[in-house]
C-alpha cells in the first residue's frame, strides 16, 4: 500500500519550508538534495503591498494604491544533513506593479519594477513518530530583503525571522497536516521614519486527497493575525485578519518529481483577491 502512494504531494502550506508529505517523508529518512521552483502570481485588490514568503505579511509601505499585482520566482532547495535535520536555502525575486490613479487628472497610473529582492536560510526538524503523526520543526532567518516605502528601495538584513511546528499523518485516502507559527519582523530605517509592519501568528491545516496514484486533490486554509503597523513610532493600522482559503492539483511525474497547481482566494478585505502559483518538485 504503501509503495503505490509513494510519490510527491505538494501542500500549499509546506511549499516553501519542507518536502511535501508523501508516504516516503512521513515515515522514511529523507537523503540527498530536494529543490522547489515556486512560481505565483498575487493581485492584491486592495492598498496593501504583500510579502509571500515564508507566509503572507502585509509590508508597511505607507502608500495607498489601488491594487498590486506580483509574479514572484522562488527557489528553495533542501539538503540533509542528517536523517532528523535538513538544511534550507531559499532565494526569490519579482515583478511588481502598483497601481494607482492621479489626483490632478484622475487617470490611472502604474509604477513597476523588478528586483531579487529575498534570501532565507534556515533549518527544518524531524521529531520521532508519535503513533501515526509526525511532528516537524522549521525555523528560518531572512538574510536579505529588498523592500520599498513611499518609493524608496532599501536593502536589509537579519530582519525577518519564521518559526513554524507541525504534525503531518496519514489516514488512507488522505495526508494531511496541522500547523502553527510566528513571524517576527524588526524596524526598518528607511530616510524618511523607521517602519515596523508587525509581526503575524498563523495556523492553519491541509488535505490531499489521493485520486489515483499519481494525481491529488490538495485543499488548505489558513488563518494569519499581523499586529500593528508603525511608522516613525506612530501607529498606521490595527490588528489585521489575513485568512485564505486553497485548492489546487498535484500530478507525479515520476518518483523523483511533481508539479503542483495551486489557487488561494483570500477571505477578508486585508487578504488579497488571489494568488496563483506553480511549483516543481525535485529529488536528485
Amino acid at each position: 500500500m504503501k509503495k503505490t502512494f509513494a510519490f510527491s504531494l505538494a501542500l500549499a502550506s509546506a511549499a516553501m519550508a519542507s518536502d511535501p508529505i508523501t508516504i516516503d517523508s512521513l515515515f522514511k529518512n529523507q537523503i540527498g538534495l530536494r529543490s522547489v521552483t515556486s512560481l505565483s502570481f498575487l493581485s492584491s485588490g486592495n492598498a496593501n503591498v504583500y510579502t509571500s514568503f515564508p507566509t503572507l505579511t502585509i509590508q508597511g509601505d505607507p502608500v495607498v494604491w489601488d491594487n498590486t499585482k506580483k509574479l514572484s520566482l522562488n527557489q528553495t532547495l533542501m539538503y540533509a544533513l542528517n536523517s532528523k535535520l535538513d538544511l534550507i536555502a531559499t532565494f526569490g525575486g519579482s515583478y511588481t506593479q502598483n497601481e494607482y490613479q492621479s489626483y490632478t487628472t484622475l487617470e490611472p497610473k502604474s509604477e513597476s519594477r523588478t528586483q531579487f529582492d529575498t534570501a532565507w536560510l534556515g533549518v527544518n526538524y524531524r521529531g520521532d513518530r508519535i503513533g501515526e503523526l509526525v511532528p516537524m520543526l522549521t525555523a528560518q532567518a531572512a538574510l536579505y530583503q529588498k523592500e520599498r516605502a513611499l518609493r524608496e528601495s532599501k536593502n536589509f538584513y537579519l530582519k525577518s525571522y519564521s518559526l513554524k511546528a507541525s504534525l503531518k499523518g496519514y489516514s488512507d485516502p488522505a495526508i494531511y497536516s496541522l500547523y502553527a507559527g510566528f513571524g517576527y519582523n524588526a524596524k526598518r530605517k528607511f530616510s524618511f521614519a523607521s517602519v515596523k509592519y508587525g509581526n503575524t501568528f498563523f495556523f492553519g491545516g491541509d488535505l490531499s486527497v489521493i485520486l489515483s496514484p499519481k494525481i491529488t486533490l490538495d485543499l488548505g486554509i489558513e488563518q494569519r493575525l499581523q499586529t500593528a503597523s508603525k511608522t516613525g513610532g506612530r501607529k498606521t493600522s490595527s490588528l489585521r485578519s489575513i485568512p485564505t482559503y486553497s485548492v489546487g492539483s498535484t500530478y507525479s511525474l515520476s518518483d523523483d518529481t511533481s508539479i503542483s497547481f495551486n489557487a488561494s482566494l483570500g477571505g477578508g478585505s486585508a487578504a488579497p483577491d488571489s494568488v496563483f502559483s506553480f511549483s516543481l518538485w525535485q529529488k536528485f
